[in-house]
């Protein structure tokens, strides 16, 4: 699978289970499923029922240290954006968009999976290479 897609159905995955927690949870879910709806109909009422349960299990796991539960919920989503991805490549301009503006909506941080890096070093070099600042101190 192309890097970019998996890059933006890791960020999918944990997007969506940070907006489900969050008072947008309702547009991210009504987004999500629309999405599903346009590119693989046959699932969009299951995706509906997976993120009804999924709010729950990560209201339940913010309420305590649910980090194993938010990590699952995460590769989950990350899954299902990937089945999406692999099969309708051209829903990434639409599931960019739609976390983009989600991410505006309810003020979260998104990471944009539009960086991409390649270095290689041969013999005695190095290599550095950051997305953001970046400081090396050599002696």
């Amino acid at each position: 699978m192309d890097p970019y897609l998996l890059t933006l159905a890791g960020t999918a995955g944990t997007s969506v289970v940070t907006l489900l927690v969050t008072d947008g949870w309702q547009q991210t879910k009504d987004g999500v499923v629309a999405l599903w709806r346009r590119f693989q109909p046959e699932a969009a009422d299951d995706v509906d029922r997976e993120l009804e349960a999924s709010r729950r299990t990560a209201l339940e796991a913010a309420e305590g240290d649910g980090h194993g539960a938010t990590a699952r919920l995460e590769g989950h989503w990350c899954a299902r954006a990937m089945t999406l991805l692999s099969e309708h490549p051209q829903a990434a301009v639409e599931l960019e968009a739609l976390l983009t503006r989600l991410a505006r909506e309810n003020g979260t941080q998104q990471v944009d999976g539009g960086i991409h890096m390649q270095a290689r070093a041969t013999g005695h070099g190095r290599v550095y290479q950051a997305a953001r600042d970046q400081h090396i101190t050599e002696r």
